[in-house]
């Protein structure tokens, strides 16, 4: 009898300790899957304390999400704590899960080791319920030209589908625009609808289009435990469908496509047929007055791709905005209108540029080149026309050279009238020499001072009275354009004033601290 209960109470001992001993285990939700969906690894701990790892990615899948939930379990008046930690990935490929280790209540355990497999999607065929078809209208491109891919689902007459949901294409080196507006038309025995997507290929190569998945809700009903009662026709609409019906989903794949890209010559980027022009709004402007250059690139073609202009020209300062793109799709081509706005100020004159632009054409199928013609601007009020060497130099040795020839023809004067100089007294030539030497030097400290402030010629010391005064942004934009480069702070205050004249920002300028920086900073 005593050997019984000897074992009764060993039997117990063990049980108790294999139900309230710590225990780890992890799980999948799903062993296989089609490329694309996601797995749960869930891992569950039961102890008091316990700390998950932190894992960032499984299996070279990066983790999506993670969600935590715990349990509690009474037996016989025993309490135990279970704590779960769900991570969310979508493997590309079959995948082996390492074992992980998790610390409960100062001990370390390891999880099993777990593989999810990442089967091929097989394409709808013709004659199914649901079919899938996709397809590309070019089997050869070259890069930056478009190719337009379309997405059939047929729904066959007579069969249900109360939700349709379409997993846009996902494609590295590629730039995807969606085709506002599904097409509905009738193939024989199907409902078609038709979405599309334009592909502009980004490198060279051979590309496959993977399979896109459509997962096609079904709505059912749920057993109600009522009897049947909400059989009757009066509860058959959406509100009492929402109670009593769930959905079951069903995954439908298309085919893949393949493509290849040809590179541009001479690493071009843009494919396409273009014009180009370039206007200033005036041609003679006052110094120290912007002159707004607007450069419009139109045409068909990857024009998203075209990329910001930048001109150099000496002694002026340049300002360009962003560029801005509008496009649509016209008799099936990509077309659209580049504009980019460059504001130009100067104290003289001089001469923009040609603006050249560069693309592979796609009627010619030739590297194009085409330039807008020079535009000259004249700049009254100002100095001498400036080159790429010195301007201000330049300008002060103009002024010096006619002081020097101004003292030249004195001097000549003076030896030629070397009797009315013999009748002049000590004194009167002193006072001479006097009133010429303060002259000299008030004509050094103007010449010397021009030269280092330039810019004070042409913009009075109420500068600084007139940003205070400056009501609208347009005003203070003028105002500040010609000094971008005097600061930080004008900088950003341009900056932030172009944000609110062309993109609808709404900053504050401080005209106040503008003002005193223009003052104490630069004297104006």
């Amino acid at each position: 009898m005593k050997r019984i209960l000897g074992k009764i109470v060993l039997l117990w001992a063990v049980t108790a300790m294999t139900l309230f001993a710590a225990t780890v285990t992890a799980r999948l939700d799903k062993n296989e899957i089609f490329r694309g969906d996601t797995v749960n690894l869930t891992i569950t701990a039961e102890g008091d304390q316990v700390k998950f790892p932190v894992i960032t990615k499984i299996g070279g899948a990066p983790v999506l999400g993670t969600s935590d939930a715990q349990h509690t379990t009474i037996i016989n008046g025993n309490v135990s704590h279970s704590v779960s930690r769900t991570y969310t990935f979508a493997p590309q490929k079959t995948t082996k899960i390492p074992p992980f280790s998790v610390d409960v209540d100062g001990k370390v355990f390891k999880t099993d080791p777990l593989t999810v497999k990442v089967v091929k999607p097989t394409a709808s065929k013709a004659g199914a319920p649901y079919v899938l078809e996709l397809k590309l209208d070019k089997k050869r491109v070259h890069v930056g030209e478009s190719v337009r891919l379309d997405l059939k689902f047929k729904q066959k007459r007579g069969v249900k589908a109360d939700k349709v949901e379409i997993t846009p294409p996902k494609l590295e080196n590629f730039w995807v625009k969606e085709i506002s507006g599904a097409k509905t038309s009738i193939e024989g025995d199907y409902i078609v609808k038709t979405y599309s997507y334009l592909l502009f290929p980004q490198k060279p190569g051979d590309y496959t289009i993977p399979s896109v998945v459509a997962d096609v809700g079904v709505r059912v009903k749920r057993q109600s435990g009522f009897g049947g009662a909400f059989d009757d026709p009066f509860f058959n609409d959406p509100f009492f469908n929402s109670f009593v019906t769930s959905i079951e989903w069903k995954k439908v794949f298309s085919n893949e496509a393949k493509l290849h890209v040809d590179p541009l010559p001479g690493n071009l980027e843009v494919y396409g047929h273009f014009t180009i022009k370039a206007d200033v709004d005036k041609k003679e402007v006052a110094a120290g007055k912007p002159v707004n250059l607007t450069i419009t690139i139109e045409g068909e073609g990857n024009i998203d791709d075209i990329q910001k202009f930048d001109l150099d020209i000496p002694d002026a300062v340049v300002y360009a905005d962003e560029p801005k793109i509008t496009s649509r799709l016209e008799n099936g081509k990509y077309v659209g209108t580049f504009t980019q706005k460059i504001a130009i100020v100067a104290d003289h004159d001089y001469t923009i540029p040609p603006i050249s632009f560069t693309w592979f054409d796609s009627k010619t199928q030739k590297r194009v080149t085409k330039k807008s013609a020079p535009i000259h601007i004249k700049v009254k009020g100002g100095g001498a026309k400036a080159t790429a060497s010195k301007p201000t130099v330049l300008a002060s040795k103009s002024l010096e050279k006619e002081l020097h020839e101004a003292a030249s023809s004195q001097s000549s004067t003076s030896e030629t009238s070397g009797k009315q100089e013999a009748e002049v007294s000590p004194a009167e030539k002193y006072l001479w020499m006097a009133a010429g030497a303060v002259l000299g030097s008030l004509l050094t400290w103007f010449v010397l001072t021009w030269q280092r402030h330039p810019k004070r010629t042409s913009h009075p010391k109420t500068l600084s009275s007139r940003i205070r005064r400056a009501k609208e942004d347009k005003e203070l934009y003028n105002l500040l354009l010609p000094y971008a480069k005097e600061g930080e702070l004008i900088e950003t205050a341009l900056r932030e004033l172009e944000e609110n004249l062309y993109k609808n920002a709404a900053h504050k300028i401080d005209r106040e601290k503008l003002a005193a920086y223009f003052e104490e900073v630069l004297g104006l």
